[in-house]
């Protein structure tokens, strides 16, 4: 390889780490970006909620209240139930039946005694995809807000 060829090279190798420095810099900003559009959008959320009252129960949950968040557009398909919260917030709804606990060892045939709703914090979710959760729970809370009388 001449002088000229090993000079290119570097040269090349030089602009392809700076393209790269780039993208990951406008990848950076853009995530910081949806961030504080998400937090934004999350307080407005919280005020709306605070203003929906009666809160409705869940559908099909005895201990629950919330209003479900429809994932259209989330990126992360391992999302179950997402709710909107009486206080606002964002949670995953998860459901379940205890027949090995307190309830059952007593003899319980209540199945609403064996019944387990827990509300679980979203973690590690991108940041699209919280502004993405937190703008569909805005619609469907204020959907109902527009539907409650004066």
């Amino acid at each position: 390889m001449s002088d000229s060829d090993a000079a290119a090279a570097q040269q090349t190798g030089r602009q392809t780490s700076q393209r790269a420095v780039r993208n990951q810099l406008r990848r950076r900003m853009a995530d910081e970006a949806l961030s504080s559009a998400a937090e934004q959008v999350e307080a407005l959320l919280r005020e709306a909620a605070l203003e929906l009252r009666p809160f409705p129960p869940f559908p099909g949950a005895f201990f629950t209240m919330g209003v479900e968040v429809e994932p259209d557009g989330v990126r992360d398909k391992n999302i179950g139930c997402v709710i909107v919260t009486e206080e606002g917030t964002l949670r995953e709804l998860q459901l379940s039946f205890d027949d090995e606990g307190p309830a059952a060892f007593l003899g319980a045939n209540d199945p609403v005694s064996m019944r387990d709703e827990t509300l679980i914090e979203l973690e590690e979710l991108s940041a699209q995809d919280r502004l993405t959760l937190a703008i569909n729970g805005l619609d469907a809370v204020s959907d109902l807000l527009e539907q409650q009388p004066d």
